[in-house]
């Protein structure tokens, strides 16, 4: 991007907050520029318009496709969380209209012409990144998350954007950064790639970097989307998981995904029988709690990491709750794009598969209701041909 203004990480932060995851190969050079659009890319989504929670079908504008960015054609985005918070303005004010939606999967459709990790016909995702104001990402690879000048996938500040910010995947295409762009393995389905872009790495990087080992004990709290796929990538290193959810109707669906035990929190009392059993626990809950009362299961001088993002990005602490547990409490922000392929090729590989729930444009508000009320199972993932 042009001329963009560089952001230390305090800015980086604010500006989140405030905003809210080949073919020059095989192809001839006069091909590939005849090819490639060098102007506005015309695209049809869904777009919030205010912070009701309300989305309506929207035709709009994305910027033309660059030397190093790609289009895609999208088959498949499905629902996070995160796109009803910030559509809501729970995480600050936002600029409105907004296609939301950064679990995303297609196909390439064209080209820039210094881009040499796709070509057209390539099955594609995107998740939360779509660009970066820095010309070279080779020295920040698997950092791009933490690294001033990333562009986030919707919402976010964008200098080439017809409407002044990122648009999401709630839409028919999207123009991409090759870089921010990750390869969907043949042996998986469109569908259920989609939530891997967002829910499996926000997942998987931090179990990972927790170096799962089997027979470990770890800890789930919020099995929702983000929290299916905690357990199911856990166990399927050999984990030993605990699976803590508010809702009783989830445990059979819990078990079945290999959890070795499943806690219904409907008292905190409940929790006193785990206090100190855990090596590691992974919170995905996207509200309020009491976060000491869960911190209180790991051993000492064990980890437990927050992923969940709650309004305002903020969750209460009980600082002597925490001193008295002696556990390492740290968070985590999605994962780099070199971690972003690794979990899609893993999940593909092993099938570690989302459970999902196909639907259409036109049922986007209801299941967006459905999540908020805790009734989804366990991720909705909108057919982009209805758009």
């Amino acid at each position: 991007m042009a001329e963009e203004k560089k952001l230390d990480r305090r800015e980086f932060v604010k500006c989140s907050c405030a905003a809210g995851g080949g073919l020059l190969l095989a192809t001839p050079m006069g091909a590939l520029a005849a090819d490639t659009p060098k102007e506005n890319v015309k695209s049809r989504g869904y777009a919030a318009i205010d912070t009701s929670g309300k989305l309506v079908p929207w035709l709009f504008e994305r910027r033309p496709v660059g030397d190093h960015d790609i289009l895609i054609d999208i088959k498949y985005a499905s629902i996070c969380h995160s796109d009803i918070h910030q559509e809501k303005g729970h995480w600050g004010p936002q600029k409105y209209p907004q296609v939301p939606g950064h679990e995303i999967v297609g196909i390439v459709a064209a080209v820039g012409s210094k881009v040499t990790k796709f070509k057209v016909g390539d099955r594609a995702g995107v998740g939360c990144m779509v660009n970066s104001s820095l010309e070279k990402l080779d020295q920040v690879e698997n950092q791009e998350q933490y690294t001033p000048g990333t562009v986030f996938t919707y919402g976010y500040p964008e200098k080439d954007s017809p409407t002044g910010i990122s648009q999401g995947g709630y839409a028919t295409n999207i123009v991409v950064r090759d870089h921010f762009a990750v390869h969907i393995p043949e042996h998986i389905s469109f569908q259920e790639a989609a939530p891997l872009l967002c829910a499996g790495i926000t997942t998987y990087s931090p179990l990972m970097k927790a170096r799962l080992k089997k027979g470990m004990k770890v800890g789930v709290a919020g099995i929702g989307g983000l929290g299916h796929m905690a357990v199911k990538i856990a166990v399927s290193k050999g984990a030993e998981v605990y699976a803590f959810t508010t809702s009783a109707s989830k445990v059979q669906d819990i078990l079945g995904f290999g959890a070795k035990e499943v806690i219904v929190v409907d008292d905190l009392s409940k929790l006193a029988a785990y206090q100190g059993k855990l090596d590691y626990m992974i919170s995905t809950i996207p509200y309020q709690y009491n976060v000491a009362a869960y911190v209180a299961l790991v051993k000492p001088y064990g980890t437990f990491c927050q992923v969940g993002m709650p309004e305002r990005f903020e969750v209460t602490l009980n600082a002597l709750g925490l001193a008295a547990s002696r556990v390492n409490f740290n968070a985590s922000l999605i994962g780099g794009m070199k971690e972003t392929q690794e979990v899609v090729d893993y999940c593909a590989d092993h099938k570690v598969l989302p459970k999902i729930q196909i639907i259409r444009a036109e049922q986007i508000n209801a299941a967006w209701e459905s999540v908020v009320n805790k009734e989804a199972r366990y991720r909705y993932v909108i057919d982009a041909a209805t758009f």
